[in-house]
């Protein structure tokens, strides 16, 4: 069975040609596109039309269902994951670049 090369994600230019040059065995990508597994990955396939829209939505309902129940878990981790998941929305919502 064939093992997949480690792959490492640098998207700093100079140092990304010294892994390369250091670790030849290893697939360094700058871009996510860099990836020789890229045409095959749905995460890097453009969502259709409508998507953002629905996962948008879908966090916003967790952060509402953790911000409701905050008081009866007491979790560090729970809000932890709700300030994540804000962060995380004000980027997807942001313009796109």
């Amino acid at each position: 069975m064939n093992c997949p090369l480690p792959r490492i994600a640098c998207s700093d230019p100079e140092l990304a040609t010294t892994l390369r040059r250091v670790l030849g065995g290893c697939e360094v990508l700058q871009a996510p596109l860099d990836c020789s597994h890229a045409p095959l990955c749905r995460w890097l396939e453009q969502l259709p039309a409508g998507s953002q829209v629905k996962v948008e939505a879908a966090i916003g309902d967790a952060i509402a269902t953790l911000e409701r129940t905050r008081h009866a878990f007491r979790s560090r981790e729970l809000g932890q994951l709700r300030q994540r998941l804000e962060q995380l929305l004000v980027e997807l919502s942001g313009p796109a670049e």
